[in-house]
C-alpha cells in the first residue's frame, strides 16, 4: 500500500495513504507546536499500521503523539485514533453520533464553533460534509486543514507530489461546483447554500497551503481559488 508522507511547511506534515478498497488517498496531518505533536484526522483503523510507519520514517514515534483532532466524524478520519491510547482527542459534538462506541472515551472534548483549539489553531465549524464538520487554521504557516469541504476523492497524484498547485484539480472542482449550483434539485438535496457558507469562512484566512481530506495539498493563490467557488453562488 502506497504511503506518501510530506513536510508542507516548516513543522507540517502530510500523510497519505492509497486506499485501494476505493481507489482514494486518504489524507492526516501532523502538526508540531509548542512542543505538542498534534495529529489532525488519523486513517481507517485497519490502516493505522501503514500511518504509524510512515510517522517513524520521519523519526516520529506514535508515543509522542500528544492530541489528535478530527475534521469530522467519519471512519477514514477517526478510526486510527484507536490506537493512540491516552491522549486529549477533539471533535465537535455535532459528529458525536458518528463515533462508535470503542472511541467515545477519547474523543470526548468538543471543538469550538469560531475560536481557538489546541495550540492556538482557530477552529471554524463548517457543518456541510457532516454536521460537525470544522476547518483548522494554523497562521504561522499559513496551513488550513478543511477535511472534506473541498477534497479530491479518487484523483491520483502528479507526479507523486504531494503539495502541488494543482491546476487539473482546481478546474474539476470549479467545474463540479457550477454544475452543482446550476441544478436546482442537487442545491437542496445537498445544501448548496451552507457549502457556500463554509467557503467564505474558510476564505477570511489568508491561505498558502489547503490541506483536503482526500488527494492533493494545494499551494498558491487559495484565497483566489476559492473566491472563483462563491462566484457560482
Amino acid at each position: 500500500m502506497k504511503t506518501y508522507p510530506e513536510e508542507i511547511a516548516k513543522d507540517v506534515y502530510a500523510f497519505l495513504l492509497w486506499d485501494k478498497s476505493w481507489n482514494s488517498y486518504n489524507n492526516c496531518y501532523l502538526l508540531l507546536e509548542n512542543n505538542h505533536y498534534i495529529l489532525i484526522d488519523s486513517e481507517k483503523e485497519e490502516h493505522s499500521g501503514f500511518l504509524y510507519s510512515a510517522l517513524k520514517s520521519k523519526g516520529i514515534s506514535i508515543k509522542d503523539i500528544t492530541h489528535f483532532i478530527a475534521t469530522h466524524g467519519h471512519k477514514d478520519h477517526i478510526g486510527g485514533a484507536h490506537f493512540l491510547g491516552e491522549i486529549e482527542g477533539f471533535i465537535h459534538d455535532k459528529d458525536l453520533e458518528l463515533i462508535p462506541e470503542n472511541l467515545r472515551n477519547q474523543l470526548k472534548m468538543n471543538l469550538p464553533d469560531n475560536g481557538s483549539t489546541v495550540s492556538n489553531l482557530e477552529c471554524v465549524l463548517l457543518g456541510h460534509h457532516t454536521k460537525g464538520s470544522v476547518s483548522l487554521y494554523h497562521r504561522k504557516s499559513k496551513v488550513l486543514f478543511c477535511g472534506d469541504q473541498i477534497c479530491f476523492f479518487g484523483e491520483p497524484l502528479k507526479g507523486n507530489n504531494v503539495v502541488d498547485i494543482g491546476k487539473l484539480e482546481r478546474e474539476k472542482f470549479k467545474q463540479f461546483v457550477s454544475e452543482w449550483s446550476q441544478n436546482e434539485d442537487m442545491r437542496k438535496k445537498h445544501n448548496f447554500n451552507l457549502f457556500i457558507k463554509g467557503l467564505r469562512a474558510i476564505n477570511k484566512f489568508d491561505v498558502e497551503y489547503l490541506c483536503t481530506g482526500h488527494g492533493v495539498v494545494l499551494k498558491g493563490n487559495l484565497n483566489g481559488f476559492i473566491s472563483d467557488l462563491l462566484a457560482f453562488e
